[in-house]
């Protein structure tokens, strides 16, 4: 059995593995650092999957992270499967076993679970592999094509707007009367579900009932007796957190507000695995690529002040933004909201919408604006200078 010993071990190498990886190195941390990960490809930026790889804009290398071995950081490939924490060692699912001093789950999330019937012409949409198998499957540009997307969510959204562009007969389904209210706030997710009848067949409100596939196309049924005859679905019905081999909580691995790992003595999480407190005592994750980033520092900050050489980082706050555009419309966010967040909604003359998010204390926790990219930038600069 291979044992390999590491001062740091992160687990994942995507947006959070990869930033705390670039701190502790940026910080001075000599001590050796190792990442194991289980993509087929080297770390890339998984906002450029639908955004870039998709399309054909970009490839796989293209889409590439910065090489993290001219500092030293020891790249592995294989996947977790269990954490001893009495040992500080993780097992990957060939056998090898990394001991470490310090652990750092960042093993991002995972589409849910694709509905019963899924065949040859029905996909996820969350790594590289999956916008490659979807282009292999259309086997041509999507103009005159029938694409079913399951899930009207940030990552459905885009992906709506993108086949409508390029000439396809769209169908965007979801249980949800009024999608993303709870993440946008009602005004904006409004706004979205007219922009979506404005340019696609929307069916809001229904419920998939099954899926029935063939070798040439696959039926989605609907709990309304409609069909939907498409030659692509791709299921966006939302993310799980990627770590339950180290937490058996669904919610991902809960972290104290530095990010370190309550359950589990030495380790930390950040990025879509961690799951973090609010005030009225619910958990909840934050799925987007530039938070996660800020998550893996600051739990790199953190790692450090526990190993005695840095001080204290504080307490993580969430500030980071996010972006989608949806046909020709963009919608821009920062922070994050709670569950028991108190919305603000204001409009300006031109159309713009910002929707701010307070905790009971009256505190900013995050915003989000439909074409109202200068007012969210602003409202992002001051959460970061509250952190």
């Amino acid at each position: 059995m291979t044992m390999v010993e590491s001062d740091v071990l992160i687990i994942g190498a995507g947006a959070a593995g990869h930033s705390a990886a670039m701190m502790l190195r940026g910080e001075g941390f000599a001590g050796s650092v190792s990442i194991a990960h289980d993509e087929q490809h080297a770390p890339y930026n998984r906002t450029l999957v639908d955004k870039g790889i998709l399309p054909g804009l970009l490839t796989v290398e293209q889409a590439a992270l910065t090489d993290l071995s001219s500092l030293g950081v020891e790249m592995m490939h294989g996947r977790a499967i269990a954490v001893d924490a009495s040992r500080r060692a993780v097992r990957l699912e060939h056998g090898r076993v990394l001991s470490y001093g310090a652990l750092l789950v960042a093993t991002g999330s995972a589409p849910r679970a694709l509905p019963r019937g899924d065949g040859p012409g029905v996909f996820a949409l969350h790594r590289a592999d999956d916008a490659l198998r979807i282009r292999e499957h259309l086997g041509a540009p999507p103009a005159g094509r029938t694409v079913t997307v399951l899930g009207a969510g940030l990552v459905g959204s885009e992906l709506a707007s993108y086949f409508a562009s390029a000439g396809a007969e769209l169908h965007l389904v979801a249980r949800s009367g009024v999608p993303l209210t709870h993440a946008l706030g009602r005004p904006i997710a409004t706004q979205l579900r007219d922009l979506h009848a404005a340019h696609v067949t929307i069916h809001f409100g229904r419920a998939v009932t099954a899926l029935q596939p063939s070798a040439s196309h696959t039926i989605v049924r609907l709990d309304d007796g409609s069909e939907l005859r498409s030659d692509l679905v791709i299921v966006a019905q939302g993310t799980v957190p990627g770590a339950s081999w180290a937490s058996r909580d669904a919610e991902g691995l809960r972290v104290d507000d530095h990010l370190r790992a309550i359950t589990i003595s030495g380790a930390y999480a950040a990025g879509a695995a961690a799951a973090h407190a609010a005030p009225d005592g619910s958990r909840y994750r934050i799925d987007h690529w530039d938070d996660a980033t800020a998550q893996g520092a600051h739990a790199a900050r953190t790692i450090l002040h526990d190993l005695g050489e840095a001080e204290d980082p504080g307490p993580y706050r969430a500030a980071s933004g996010f972006s989608v555009h949806v046909y020709g419309t963009s919608i821009t966010g920062a922070g994050t909201a709670s569950q028991a967040a108190v919305a603000d909604t204001s409009r300006s003359h031109d159309g713009s919408i910002v929707t701010t998010f307070r905790d009971g204390d009256g505190r900013v926790t995050g915003a989000v604006g439909l074409s109202a990219a200068r007012e969210i930038l602003a409202i992002k600069a001051g959460l970061a200078g509250h952190r």
